[in-house]
């Protein structure tokens, strides 16, 4: 008979305790409506979340909110279906929250635009060549973002040319900049560095990939 009751409050105690961790969830997107802008890497969306707010928010609301939708910030999201760079225009959709079962959390709805990068496949971006060898190009793609061309997927219009040690001692500062130690990519008829005195290449996404919420670019030329 005890070990029955026992048991029984054991269940007891383990709904409790499901039923506060379900009301700890972290805040998410539930809608998604999407910007005019299609064609570009950016957009504008119009998204509606559930926000679950802890109590040392309950007296300056807005604070929370936009502390939780900058949790969001430079992190790939699969709701919007890329890299969210900036909210604005919060807007609470009821007066008050819930507070449900034995949590202190309150829960309610908001909009909220989000400025997203989410670059498609097919598509042009321009990168500055931040490494060269000879089986890859690495770019960062606004100063930001990470994207590589394997040299498989490089044009048969460019070829790869070793450097030698004492041309290395010649090379102005964005030169050195454009190359590694080892050579760098040239294109065939003239010899000129890829990317140019700039060092900056518009080249194809290949593929896109998502690692611990970071966006890589695979590319070609």
């Amino acid at each position: 008979m005890a070990n029955s009751e026992k048991k029984r409050k054991h269940k007891h105690s383990d709904d409790k305790e499901h039923k506060h961790k379900k009301s700890k969830k972290s805040s998410k997107i539930v809608h998604v409506k999407e910007g005019k802008n299609k064609g570009s890497a950016f957009t504008e969306l119009k998204v509606k979340l559930y926000v679950h707010l802890a109590p040392m928010w309950s007296e300056k609301i807005m604070d929370g909110v936009n502390e939780t939708l900058n949790a969001f910030l430079m992190k790939y999201v699969p709701e919007v279906d890329g890299i969210v760079l900036a909210h604005s225009d919060v807007e609470l959709l009821s007066k008050n929250g819930q507070v449900m079962y034995d949590s202190p959390y309150c829960h309610f709805f908001i909009h909220a635009k989000m400025l997203v990068w989410r670059p498609k496949k097919g598509s042009k971006l321009v990168g500055r060549i931040s490494l060269q060898s000879q089986d890859h190009i690495g770019l960062l793609i606004y100063g930001t973002f990470n994207a590589s061309i394997p040299s498989s997927s490089i044009s048969d219009e460019y070829k790869w040319v070793a450097t030698e040690g004492s041309e290395e001692e010649e090379l102005t500062e964005q030169e050195k900049r454009n190359k590694n130690q080892h050579g760098e990519w040239v294109t065939k008829t003239s010899g000129a560095s890829i990317g140019g005195d700039q060092g900056t290449l518009e080249f194809t996404v290949a593929d896109i990939t998502e690692i611990n919420d970071i966006l890589t670019v695979t590319g070609s030329l």
